[in-house]
C-alpha cells in the first residue's frame, strides 16, 4: 500500500453522553482499545510463547470538557457525586461524599457517541459509539490566564443485551439495525 496525503484525515468530533452534548472539548479525543491475551507456553517449547487466548477487551475514554457551566459541571458530576439540597439550604449543589459507594454505576451509565463535525446530523456512518460509558471525573482546573476545564475519563461496559459482536460499541452507525443479533 503507497501512502498519499490524500489520505490524511483531521477529524474533529461532536460529543454526546445521554441526551446532552458535551460542549467543546479541549485537546484530542484518544479512545484507547485494550485486548488482554494469555500467552500459552508448552513445557516442550520452553518460554516460547506458542499462542495466546483473549480474555478481554476494555475501553476508556479519555476528554477535557471546556465548556464548563454548573450545568455542564452537576451533568457529570451528580453521576458519582450527588446534587441535594442541605437541610434548610436554598438550592441544590453537588455533594461529594460516600452516599453512592458500594452501587453499581451502570444505572448512571448512559450512550457515549462521537461524531465528525464534517459529517451531517444525519449521516452516522463514521460515528464511533459506546451503549454503556460511565463518567469519572478527574479533575476541574480554574484559572485567570486558561479557560476553566474539566477532564473526565469514561469507563465502558459491556451491554448484556446486545450480541456479543456489539456488546462494548460500534463504529459506524449505532441508530441503524438491530444489535442484540447478527445477519
Amino acid at each position: 500500500m503507497t501512502g498519499t496525503v490524500a489520505k490524511v484525515t483531521m477529524r474533529p468530533m461532536t460529543v454526546t453522553w445521554g441526551a446532552s452534548s458535551l460542549g467543546f472539548t479541549d485537546g484530542d479525543i484518544e479512545i484507547p482499545f485494550t485486548e488482554d491475551v494469555v500467552d500459552v507456553l508448552a513445557h516442550q517449547t520452553g518460554s516460547s510463547v506458542q499462542t495466546a487466548i483473549r480474555t478481554g477487551k476494555n475501553i476508556e475514554v479519555a476528554l477535557t470538557l471546556k465548556e464548563t457551566s454548573k450545568a455542564s459541571y452537576e451533568y457529570i458530576l451528580k453521576q458519582s457525586g450527588s446534587l441535594a439540597t442541605a437541610s434548610g439550604g436554598a438550592s441544590a449543589v453537588i455533594g461529594w461524599g460516600s452516599a453512592k459507594d458500594f452501587t453499581q454505576v451502570l444505572s448512571q451509565a448512559a450512550k457515549l457517541t462521537f461524531h465528525p463535525v464534517t459529517k451531517a446530523a444525519s449521516d452516522k456512518s463514521e460515528d464511533v459509539a459506546f451503549w454503556l460509558a460511565y463518567p469519572m471525573p478527574e479533575s476541574m482546573v480554574y484559572s485567570g490566564e486558561n479557560p476553566s476545564t474539566l477532564s473526565v475519563t469514561f469507563k465502558i461496559y459491556p451491554d448484556a443485551a446486545k450480541a456479543d459482536e456489539f456488546k462494548l460499541g460500534v463504529i459506524g452507525s449505532s441508530t441503524s439495525g438491530n444489535f442484540t443479533e447478527i445477519e
